[in-house]
């Protein structure tokens, strides 16, 4: 019976779908990854948003967001994200690993201007680094 509530509480700590992956991290941050070829949508938003409601300890922490190759993001998903009413999040590191994911980076912080410290990353050891700072 211990085995059982165990397992269904890791399952809950963890929301996987066919265009990502998301859980809280043991070291205090929310992670990210959009899974290759796949587009995240404001529908993805929308499930992550509920996932934290349901399992929340607390709402806002920094989060690691990590593009998979040939990952993309759907009109409409930027914009709202810089909102900050719309976002758990208390920063964003953006590990990226191609020259279309830094580019499309690289516009959301220059053109949406998110309110909330964001930076790019091509190292995971210098996001998380950069990460904890800012828990």
């Amino acid at each position: 019976m211990k085995l059982r509530s165990i397992f269904d509480r890791m399952k809950k700590q963890r929301l996987t779908d066919t265009n990502f992956e998301f859980h809280l991290d043991d070291r205090g941050f929310y992670y990210l990854r959009l899974k290759e070829g796949e587009e995240f949508n404001m529908k993805d938003i929308k499930n992550i948003n509920l996932f934290i409601l349901e399992n929340r300890d607390s709402f806002q922490k920094p989060f690691l967001i990590e593009f998979g190759y040939g990952s993309t993001i759907s009109d409409g998903v930027q914009e709202h994200l810089t909102n900050s009413a719309n976002r758990f999040s208390t920063a964003d590191a953006i590990l990226i690993s191609t020259y279309a994911h830094q580019l499309i980076a690289k516009f959301y912080i220059r053109h949406y201007k998110p309110t909330k410290p964001t930076k790019i990353f091509e190292s995971i050891f210098e996001a998380l680094e950069w990460i904890e700072k800012q828990g």
